[in-house]
């Protein structure tokens, strides 16, 4: 079972998916592939889901990716309609062209961001280096 379900999903694209149809069946197939990789990633993903806030990222985070699947889901980059002299082409954001599911970097960041904050920051400071002024033998 995944964090985000089938009408989270139905949200982000805007539009009703009927719970017991073909495409409820595959964006719930895509649902899991998208957790499957969250999980790759982050292996304690279900004791950091005990946290309400965190649990929401990850449902946004899965119905986002999903959403950017259903919407282009053979991962067309372009399209071209020609119509006797015109054309007309039209080309879809990188995001959305691959035809996968896909967690973008700043949904990584959102995801991750538990992980900076729990470990320590080390900060390196270099020593400053002392140039001498130059000695002018006419008191300038």
């Amino acid at each position: 079972m995944t964090f985000a379900r089938v009408d989270d999903v139905a949200a982000e694209l805007g539009r009703d998916i009927a719970a017991d149809g073909t495409e409820a069946k595959q964006i719930t197939k895509w649902l899991r592939r998208a957790e499957m990789l969250i999980r790759n990633r982050i292996p304690v993903l279900d004791e950091w889901c005990k946290d309400e806030n965190y649990r929401d990222i990850v449902v946004e985070v899965e119905s986002a990716a999903v959403a950017r699947k259903a919407l282009n889901p053979e991962g067309v980059s372009s399209t071209m309609l020609q119509i006797d002299d015109g054309n007309m082409q039209t080309s879809i954001d990188s995001s959305r062209s691959r035809g996968e599911i896909s967690i973008l970097d700043e949904e990584w960041d959102m995801l991750l961001k538990r992980v900076s904050s729990d470990l320590a920051t080390a900060v390196i400071t270099p020593e400053p280096v002392v140039i001498p002024l130059p000695h002018y033998p006419y008191d300038y």
